[in-house]
């Protein structure tokens, strides 16, 4: 008798304008703007521009954890299977149904994306009883928040929920109401445009030919469990992919500002993230740093006299471009120009003139 085996199911390939997906996110850029050069200038003005205390308040509810998206990928975990279509008014409201002890529930489960293994709830709230244990926890989970007010968020489930639809409100009201419309129809020309194309249904090569990078190692690690990948433009995530990942679902940020808007550009379009990682002058003077040579990050902070903080922002920024290689030796990263890649910028640019 044939041996009987269960197949897996086909990965599927979705594409996305999603308001609660994208109000989540552009709240999690933002408070990412410190950490990471490159981001879209609306986020930077607009992070200007909010009242410092709503800032701070938003940036403690989506980062306490340690990652900025930690908190919103639990969340998202929560959120209907029709979540893109839902308005502002209909999200508000299914927000408001979920009970105050899944926001504590939410909570401990972002906080336990820390560590490697993760730690169990019972753990984590145990944990939060001995300050000194606490407090090295969240360092080590890279929070920068004040452990007495970690404690605080997790313990009041009431609370948690209420300063976080009141914070997302305030930001939608204040800003993000006026600029979601405004910015539809780019993310809708996106979907359109990537939806009418023959992408490869291997989802590394999907990832390769609709953000124009590699796989990012991590999310490399979770694919073979993924089957649904929910791609959802983005307009600030400047060169970089940003991701969140719940059971078997991946949902993958990406640039779409790098979209073709035409045939004539179509060929063009990789060209958008080098050159914005080109078009500033400290990294101009990493690339000539580099030249025939690699370095670690505190050789080019010597060289360059300002912070390490940011070197590394903007190294990262330029490796995410695919403007410098990156070799590991331990603990250390070397980095190095990639030439082919600035030889390919040039190139074009050439048949340009």
């Amino acid at each position: 008798m044939p041996k009987l085996v269960e197949g897996s199911s086909p990965l599927e390939i979705r594409y996305a304008v999603s308001l609660p997906h994208s109000l989540l996110a552009t709240i999690s850029l933002m408070c990412a703007v410190p950490q990471f050069e490159g981001l879209g200038e609306w986020l930077k003005e607009t992070r200007a521009r909010l009242p410092a205390g709503l800032v701070d308040e938003l940036c403690l509810l989506i980062t306490f954890p340690g990652g900025y998206q930690r908190f919103t990928a639990e969340l998202i975990s929560y959120l209907p299977d029709d979540a893109a279509h839902l308005d502002y008014d209909r999200l508000v409201a299914h927000l408001q149904r979920i009970p105050a002890v899944h926001y504590q529930a939410i909570a401990l489960r972002a906080l336990a994306r820390g560590a490697t293994p993760p730690p169990q709830p019972p753990d984590l709230l145990e944990m939060m009883e001995r300050p000194e244990q606490w407090a090295a926890y969240l360092a080590e989970a890279e929070s920068k928040a004040d452990p007495a007010a970690v404690r605080a968020l997790v313990h009041d489930g009431d609370r948690l929920k209420d300063r976080l639809l009141t914070s997302l409100d305030t930001f939608w009201s204040l800003v993000y109401a006026a600029e979601f419309e405004a910015t539809q129809p780019l993310m809708a020309h996106s979907v359109n445009y990537h939806q009418a194309q023959r992408h490869p249904t291997a989802l590394p090569d999907a990832f390769v030919a609709i953000t124009g990078r590699l796989v990012p190692g991590l999310m490399a690690e979770l694919l073979p469990e993924v089957r649904t990948a929910t791609f959802i433009p983005s307009c600030y995530v400047g060169p970089y992919v940003a991701y969140t990942h719940h059971g078997d679902q991946l949902i993958i940020y990406y640039n779409c500002r790098t979209t073709p808007v035409g045939p004539a550009v179509t060929d063009s379009a990789w060209l958008y993230p080098p050159l914005k990682a080109l078009a500033d002058e400290t990294r101009l003077q990493i690339l000539t740093l580099l030249g025939e040579q690699e370095l670690y990050a505190q050789e080019i902070v010597d060289q360059l006299h300002i912070s390490q903080p940011a070197v590394s922002r903007h190294l990262n920024l330029m490796a995410a471009a695919g403007v410098l290689k990156i070799r590991r030796e331990g603990n250390a990263k070397y980095y190095a120009v990639d030439k082919e890649t600035i030889a390919k910028v040039a190139s074009a640019l050439r048949s340009m003139a």
